[in-house]
């Protein structure tokens, strides 16, 4: 269990190592149509031929359409997939919730069970020693899943967010006594976790990604263990961890919807969306 967590960790690490350095969000609302005419447009041909390709094309062709108040799903994914929202993590999504208030609309936690009637194969994150490639396709699988499971419950967006959790142990001045029976049963271990968590706000009709947010736990989550106790240390270490991660998560996403909720509005009252 410990050497899967660390492959998740270095997963997420290889990719998102940039993004995961601080706490952040960005906000989107370009106009798919207006971001293709540049390269469909004839003077830009090569050989009679436009510069985009289909796949690239039909990828782009997207327009935010998400209006507030709104319905926004919450998806939590995890090695099983679509997961339950643990209570340490769901109390700062109620928090979120209260702050931005009705005007925003309502947050509705996607159910597994939904999800589960609406894809009769429910995916869950694969990690084989082929990682970034199984981890990716496995990703999208869940990604689906969740969009179909929202699309069931009539949510306009769902912010789908997963954790990460990076734990490590040392011995304290304890550690002596482990030479003795006694020491077994001694906090003579110190585990020390790090939480990252990061999110994407996604249109639950067509896919288009209206922002992405990530933060960090502020400091680490300390536990005295002992030898025989370490494995539950590491983990219950880590979910403390991931939980502050997510408080200061839920922050960017706040951050983030109020920058969005003002943009949207911007531009469809300039006329340059939907």
């Amino acid at each position: 269990m410990y050497i899967k967590h660390l492959a998740k960790f270095a997963l997420a690490a290889a990719g998102l190592a940039g993004l995961l350095a601080a706490c952040g969000h960005y906000v989107q609302t370009t106009s798919g149509s207006k971001y293709l005419s540049a390269y469909n447009d004839p003077d830009a041909a090569i050989d009679g031929e436009v510069a985009t390709d289909p796949e690239i094309a039909a990828a782009a062709n997207v327009e935010p359409q998400l209006r507030f108040p709104a319905r926004i799903g919450l998806a939590r994914i995890g090695e099983q997939g679509l997961e339950a929202v643990p209570v340490g993590e769901a109390e700062s999504w109620r928090d979120l919730a209260e702050r931005l208030g009705g005007g925003y609309g309502e947050f509705v936690p996607v159910s597994p069970l939904i999800a589960a009637l609406a894809e009769p194969e429910p995916s869950k994150l694969v990690i084989t020693h082929d990682l970034v490639r199984s981890y990716r396709s496995s990703l999208a699988r869940v990604a689906r899943e969740v969009r179909l499971g929202a699309a069931r419950q009539h949510l306009d967006a769902v912010l789908i967010y997963e954790t990460f959790g990076k734990s490590s142990e040392s011995s304290n001045p304890l550690a002596l006594t482990k030479l003795a029976l006694i020491g077994f049963f001694l906090p003579t271990e110190n585990v020390k976790a790090e939480g990252f968590a990061q999110a994407v706000l996604v249109d639950v009709r067509n896919g288009y990604t209206y922002g992405t947010a990530s933060a960090v736990a502020e400091q680490p989550s300390d536990r005295l263990t002992t030898v025989g106790d370490s494995s539950d240390a590491h983990i219950a270490a880590r979910a403390e961890a991931e939980a502050r991660a997510v408080a200061n998560l839920a922050s960017e996403v706040e951050a983030m919807v109020r920058e969005l909720r003002l943009a949207l509005a911007e531009g469809r009252a300039a006329g340059s969306l939907p």
